[in-house]
């Protein structure tokens, strides 16, 4: 039925001069990662896709994501509904976006990844205005990934059911954002400003209700051709029972070698907020994005330094290795159940990881990836705190 639907679609759009194209992509990955208690896993998903021009001015793309996880016991067969957005750019000064769509915050200290709503953006000379609001309460929550308290913890630590929604979906959450960009600040530089403002609608009236707010800038230098330069910092307030700030910055500077091959050289620097006295606190984004390829925590009460090279010798293939060294900015944040409790260090440890791509066709691609983490380079781990590592195969095949 449903594909019948979906021919009669197309056909409408072909009769009716419309534009049209569908595929589905294939993906498998399997992986070992000593982190899970089970180890081994596997996951394969399947997602059909569909995008039409209906007018000059006006697209349309739906997506939808089938995916079967096996590890022990097997997890369910999950569906849902991937990027489904409707767009619309009437001038070249003007675009509206409508549906599940992906956003970021300029240098994601606060937000990344797939939301539901509207957002729109707006030329005005030497600067552009965008202006979004986006809902999480219908995205799969471990898609979404919104952990803020306790409550949101505690939901996402369900098993899936579909007899009961509420462990399927996210933390109900609205966010709104605001960005002013200076894609031209100078000849050699952008800026961007954002206001981002969060709003809890769990219907929850208790002490564990939060709403936060964030203020953000971006700033991107390029002194010299093949320098790049990026500072980002963002002040967020949380309102709780009180209300505490905490704050999160980014330097990053990206080097292109004048070598004979695509390769680039990059040093990042990432740093929040832990908890203190008075109105400081440990800085609490509305997406718990990892910060590390093998290390899980997220960027509260962290601050990270990392060092990578990726280098592509042909247009097919490329090949990434990277250092990481991770500092936790307070004592209580970050829990392990390996962190030994009388330890005052700051020191958690370092990685290194590496990984691969071909893409032999524009229709295939296959990766592999891996790396390892040093818990005893620090001082926070228990003493002999076995090394953790990753190591997973990809392929991903378009029809």
């Amino acid at each position: 039925m449903r594909m019948s639907k979906l021919g009669l679609l197309l056909i409408l759009c072909t009769y009716a001069g419309f534009g049209a194209d569908f595929g589905v992509t294939l993906s498998v990955l399997p992986e070992y990662d000593s982190r899970s208690d089970r180890e081994f896993s596997f996951t394969g998903t399947l997602s059909p896709w569909v995008s039409a021009l209906l007018s000059p001015t006006l697209g349309l793309y739906v997506s939808a994501a089938a995916r079967l996880e096996y590890d022990e016991p097997p997890d369910p067969f999950l569906i849902e509904l991937d990027r489904t957005e409707l767009s619309w750019r009437p001038v070249s000064t003007v675009f509206l976006q409508l549906g599940r769509q992906w956003f970021e915050d300029k240098p994601g200290l606060i937000a990344s990844g797939l939301f539901d709503g509207v957002q729109g953006s707006l030329g005005l000379g030497d600067a552009r205005l965008s202006l979004g609001v986006f809902y999480t309460g219908f995205l799969y929550k471990e898609t979404a990934k919104v952990i803020m308290n306790n409550h949101d913890l505690e939901m996402y630590g369900l098993e899936p059911d579909y007899g009961d929604m509420s462990s399927y979906f996210a933390s109900k959450r609205v966010l709104v954002p605001f960005t002013v960009e200076f894609p031209g600040f100078t000849a050699r530089s952008s800026l961007a400003l954002s206001a981002i403002a969060q709003f809890d609608v769990n219907g929850r009236e208790t002490a564990d209700s939060l709403q936060s707010q964030y203020l953000e800038f971006q700033y991107i230098l390029e002194p010299r051709e093949p320098l790049h330069l990026t500072i980002a910092a963002s002040a967020g307030l949380r309102e709780t029972d009180d209300m505490r700030m905490g704050f999160a910055a980014l330097a990053r500077v990206d080097f292109e070698p004048p070598t004979a091959v695509q390769d680039l050289l990059s040093l990042q620097l990432r740093w929040s907020s832990g908890r203190g006295e008075d109105f400081i606190d440990a800085y609490f984004p509305v997406s718990s994005i990892p910060v590390g390829e093998i290390f899980p925590s997220r960027l509260s009460g962290l601050m990270y330094i990392k060092s990578a090279y990726m280098v592509r010798p042909h247009k097919s293939f490329s090949a990434e290795a990277g250092l990481s060294y991770y500092i936790r900015t307070d004592l209580t944040t970050l829990q392990d159940r390996e962190f030994d409790p009388p330890s005052d260090s700051r020191l958690l440890g370092g990685e290194c990881y590496g990984s691969l791509v071909w893409a032999p066709q524009s229709l295939i691609r296959l990766s592999a990836e891996g790396g390892l983490f040093f818990p005893n380079l620090g001082g926070v781990f228990i003493s002999g705190t076995e090394l953790r590592w990753k190591a997973a195969l990809g392929a991903v095949v378009s029809f």
